[in-house]
């Protein structure tokens, strides 16, 4: 084992060594032109001197280079010049830093300045922590268990672990209270509000100093993919202002529980499109649109629009909260994703479910509603179609629901029972959501914070063409390329196993939980990399919303000052290895369930454990090397 890591150890080294210090002198021509620099990347030596000329050929454009503070701009026709010692070694964006057009913001170009120390250092420890995993998985399999409540996360956290909040009064009290999460909804309103207005009479202007844009693609996106689903799984779902008109026209009251006869058909969803199919290709649809509502302040006024508008029509033919089910193109990432999530809602005695009749949860009663996701919350045992809406606490008479903290990701573990609402199992629908859900974010990234111009042409439709090789690009990659890999994989493992029962199909199922941490990894590293260039616009917007000269909280003129984007990097390399020691972790966990058989889940694991590092590594490449 360590002549293992010595021989991988002098390999990297060997990579980093004909990149001494050179000192030469490197003449660098940079021309600008929205919305690309050209040349795009420049790769040098550390300790070259780089004499950079900037000319930009339409209008004027910025320089700032990350980790080195550099900032200067040139106006059409003129040329500024800057020395620069690249005495730091990595990838570093220049990005443009005078507001260019609506696609300013992901104006970018690298510096490469070699040896890319991080990189290789990511690489390294991506494969040492993966080594480290699989001699442990070895070790523990000689105790083999299958499904034991005994097992550990990481092994120290018990599975089984939880810590109930609501046995606090003040929580009970306030989950309990119609009043939550009302107050939340009315204050996401107003919000929404301001957005809305925002984004009309933004018009088609820059969205980089626009309300609208910045709130909903900026910060409302980063917490969520940072802080809320992680940690809460659906709780966006809870305070979500969209479908509040469809709740008041169904049930005719909205704080009180009141007895009027529904406004509307009540029809049930259709039972086969009862799974996250019809949210996968929604979703995916709207990313087809990325290049306009993310950067356009009237396109996402459009957008949240039609939410809105859809969000109450279905509301007047369907049933509870259907569309937020099976319609909403934010729900479906949001109950995947909801299964890593630190917390939960379950019952607390199953016994007392058992002898209660009826079950108030799901009928309702007059404390509160049947449950509007259409849930049975006395047999509930995944966080997916759970939207936190805590009705089920204010129905139930004998105080029998929890709202627990426990350990990340182990809802990945969790196998569903049949639900009468909800197809059953794990499923091809959700194994494509995980596949569609990493497409996206590559395609986003490669849009929004790679290099290339030739992209972001493509996805604000330069031409007609070249948009239509966007989406039919887009669509092979997400639903074709990354399934027929994981398919491979997949095939391989059950291969290696050698055993002959279970289908590769339900292998790619099972292990396709895996894209759970690895996609919050993903896009968890993908939001740093706009939060940190671009939150510096918001207390500008904040205190002019409108864009009417205002200055409400005397922010007004606040300069654009990138934050910590000189260790970006390193904060990006620390979410996809943490989503790596998750995915191995509960990796070879899932391969103990699918393989019932000690020896057959080890040789099983080996296929999935290399697709795992490898997807990693490529990861930690997309984002620094």
């Amino acid at each position: 084992m360590k002549k293992l890591i010595i021989l991988i150890t002098l390999s990297i080294l060997s990579l980093i060594y004909p990149y001494a210090a050179s000192g030469e002198t490197r003449n660098i021509e940079l021309r600008a032109e929205r919305y690309s620099y050209t040349p795009n990347i420049i790769t040098v030596n550390k300790g070259d001197i780089i004499r950079l000329k900037l000319i930009s050929t339409d209008v004027t454009h910025g320089f700032y280079l990350d980790g080195y503070e550099i900032n200067f701009f040139a106006r059409p026709g003129e040329n500024k010049e800057v020395v620069i010692k690249a005495d730091r070694t990595g990838r570093f964006v220049f990005r443009c830093s005078n507001t260019c057009g609506e696609f300013h913001p992901y104006m970018i170009g690298y510096l490469r300045v070699l040896p890319n120390t991080n990189l290789y250092a990511g690489m390294l420890i991506a494969v040492i922590l993966g080594i480290g995993s699989l001699l442990l998985s070895l070790i523990g399999s000689k105790k083999f268990t299958d499904g034991s409540p005994k097992e550990r996360l990481f092994g120290i956290i018990p599975l089984e672990w939880r810590f109930e909040l609501t046995k606090f009064k003040p929580v009970r009290a306030l989950l309990k209270s119609r009043w939550f999460p009302y107050i939340l909804i009315v204050l996401n309103l107003f919000i929404f509000t301001i957005i809305l207005v925002a984004g009309f009479t933004g018009g088609f202007s820059s969205g980089n100093y626009n309300f609208g844009i910045m709130l909903v693609w900026i910060l409302w996106w980063v917490l969520l993919m940072l802080v809320l689903v992680p940690g809460m799984g659906r709780v966006w779902c809870m305070m979500c202002p969209f479908p509040l008109f469809g709740d008041w026209l169904q049930r005719g009251k909205l704080l009180k529980v009141g007895k009027k006869k529904p406004l509307g058909l009540g029809k049930r969803w259709p039972k086969e499109l009862r799974n996250l199919w019809p949210v996968t290709v929604l979703f995916f649809v709207t990313t087809f649109f990325s290049g306009f509502f993310t950067v356009r302040p009237f396109a996402t006024f459009l957008l949240l629009a039609i939410i809105i508008g859809f969000a109450t029509i279905i509301a007047v033919i369907y049933e509870k909260r259907s569309f937020c089910l099976y319609f909403c193109p934010v729900s479906g990432f949001q109950g995947l994703y909801a299964n890593f999530a630190a917390a939960e809602v379950r019952v607390k005695n199953p016994e007392i479910c058992k002898k209660h009749r009826p079950k108030t949860c799901f009928v309702g009663n007059e404390k509160g509603y049947g449950c509007p996701w259409n849930e049975q919350p006395y047999t509930m045992d995944r966080n997916t179609y759970c939207g936190l809406c805590m009705e089920c606490f204010k129905t139930c008479p004998y105080d029998n629901m929890a709202l627990n903290v426990r350990p990340p990701g182990v809802g990945l573990l969790e196998e569903p029972k049949q639900n009468a609402a909800h197809k059953g199992g794990k499923s091809l629908a959700e194994a494509f959501k995980g596949f569609t859900m990493i497409g996206i974010m590559v395609v986003f990234f490669l849009t929004m914070q790679g290099p290339y111009g030739i992209f972001k042409d493509m996805v604000r439709a330069l031409t007609i063409r070249s948009y239509f090789v966007f989406i039919i690009g887009h669509s092979i990659f997400s639903f074709i390329i990354i399934p027929g890999i994981f398919f491979l994989f997949s095939y391989l493992s059950k291969l290696f196993s050698k055993n002959r029962e279970i289908s590769v199909k339900q292998i790619l199922i099972n292990f396709s939980a895996l894209f759970i941490p690895i996609g919050l990894a993903a896009w968890a590293a993908f939001s740093i990399g706009i939060i940190l260039p671009n939150g510096s616009y918001l207390p500008r917007v904040v205190s002019d919303p409108f864009a009417w000269g205002w200055n409400l909280f005397g922010t007004a003129g606040f300069r654009w000052t990138p934050f910590l984007t000189g260790i970006m990097p390193h904060i990006q390399i620390f979410f996809i290895l943490i989503g790596l020691i998750f995915s191995l972790d509960y990796g070879y966990k899932i391969a103990r369930r699918t393989y019932t058989v000690a020896k057959e889940a080890n040789r099983g694991w080996v296929p999935i454990f290399i697709f795992l590092i490898g997807i990693h590594i490529s990861l930690i490449w997309l984002f620094v090397g």
